[in-house]
């Protein structure tokens, strides 16, 4: 069994899932279902985003209900959780002051359920190192099943409608699910097997290196720039945060290297599209590029109402009626969208300096406690490498995702409440399962 030989130093994934599914047996039937549950995880955000909505909300509701039930609140006590709570707070008065309340109060209202499930994970279902191993084993059984059915679509069905060559890869569910779902949903494996692969000179370190470039490379077929960057750049980050060996560390960049070479190659068009296209939007570069003109435009309807906002996912219902006569610092053209692909800039446009500084204070706060996690244990890749996930998603210079949306903020604190649950020292009891 290839998890016999997954074992470095305090991470032993052969040993983790005999333990953890030992310990799910003597749990309450409740406690048994809610474990097994969340270990569902990423087969249900296989199907679509309506049902890993569901799971979500369904989690966090039910930690809610246990923590009533239970009498137990200390994990609200959390610096990131009390940020997060202020900015809930903050977009909820924004909205009832918003030129439309009924939708971004709604927006708002249920976008609590994101910390929610991340400290859920955090405090509950991933309590036990076992039980997060058992997670990471069912991450790359997800991680596989998706690889599998973009290589479907690469076999038996490469034409779009029109009979041309698909230049992204999106099939059966024809948006940005495969790159989001790759890019994120194992974003925490993707990086602990990176840190292995440059640590140890071994067979099964070689084998976990191509394990993690094989999705790295699909995810360049699906055409998701930002969403690829995101994923090198948590590898680069994983590979010198544990121990690495320098020989190990530029044979996987040198593979990493002929893997996109090979794939511009044989799709020419995803090289158009992550070289001279990409350069041409990157904000900034030119003035003229189209996520340049949704910054923009989130950033005028801030300075609109500067303090407070418009209210959670507000930009895509006032963006049009931005004043013509725009301020001469802001060089350019408005670009409306659903949102300014930009957490920072929608923050500042849609809850005011007050949401941006508490949101700001929450992704710090939440970077803070993964890193603490590498203390726990210097030995172990898991808890050396938790940090990165949460700060190359939340990196400033991104353009992607709503902070208020549905299906991104489904990918992103997936991954978060999992790199959270590295750091354990968040309550002095140590309530374990």
């Amino acid at each position: 069994m290839i998890l016999d030989k997954i074992s470095v130093d305090e991470l032993d994934f052969s040993k983790g899932y005999r333990n953890g599914i030992k310990k799910i047996k003597i749990l309450s039937n409740f406690d048994k279902f809610m474990i097994i549950m969340w270990l569902l995880g990423p087969f249900i955000y296989l199907i679509e985003r309506s049902p890993a909505d569901a799971w979500l909300s369904a989690l966090a509701i039910i930690f809610i209900i246990r923590s009533f039930h239970n009498k137990e609140w200390s994990w609200a006590k959390q610096t990131w959780f009390k940020f997060a709570l202020a900015l809930w707070i903050t977009g909820l008065i924004s909205a009832l002051l918003s030129p439309d309340p009924y939708f971004t109060f709604s927006q708002g209202f249920v976008w609590i359920r994101f910390p929610l499930y991340a400290v859920a994970a955090q405090t509950w279902l991933a309590k036990d190192r076992d039980i997060r191993i058992l997670m990471l084993i069912s991450m790359c059984l997800g991680m596989i099943i998706m690889c599998l059915i973009l290589t479907a679509e690469l076999i038996f069905a490469p034409l779009d409608p029109g009979g041309m060559i698909k230049t992204r890869l999106t099939w059966p569910y024809g948006d940005l699910v495969p790159g989001g779902y790759l890019a994120k949903v194992s974003l925490p494996l993707f990086c602990i097997f990176i840190a292995i692969a440059v640590n140890k000179a071994s067979k099964i370190s070689g084998y976990l290196g191509l394990i993690a470039l094989i999705p790295l490379g699909y995810l360049f077929l699906t055409g998701e720039r930002t969403n690829t960057i995101l994923r090198v750049c948590s590898g680069i980050m994983s590979a010198v945060v544990w121990k690495p060996k320098l020989i190990a560390l530029i044979t996987l960049m040198i593979i990493k290297i002929l893997t996109v070479i090979f794939i511009f190659l044989f799709k020419p068009d995803i090289g158009v599209r992550f070289t001279e296209k990409f350069y041409e939007s990157l904000p900034m570069v030119s003035v003229n590029s189209g996520h340049w003109g949704t910054w923009r435009s989130g950033i005028q309807q801030g300075l609109e109402t500067p303090i407070i906002g418009i209210g959670p996912s507000g930009t895509r219902k006032t963006c049009f009626e931005l004043p013509k006569n725009t301020p001469q610092w802001l060089p350019g053209r408005n670009l409306c969208a659903n949102h300014p692909h930009n957490f920072y800039v929608q923050l500042f446009a849609e809850t005011g300096l007050l949401g941006l500084i508490f949101g700001i204070c929450m992704i710090f706060s939440i970077i803070k406690d993964c890193f603490k996690a590498r203390k726990i244990d210097p030995n172990c890749p898991m808890l050396c490498s938790a940090f990165v996930v949460p700060f190359a998603i939340f990196f400033p210079i991104q353009q992607f995702g709503s902070f208020f949306g549905q299906w991104g903020n489904l990918f992103i604190w997936f991954a978060i409440g999992f790199a959270l649950s590295q750091n354990q020292n968040w309550d002095k009891k140590k309530v374990h399962i």
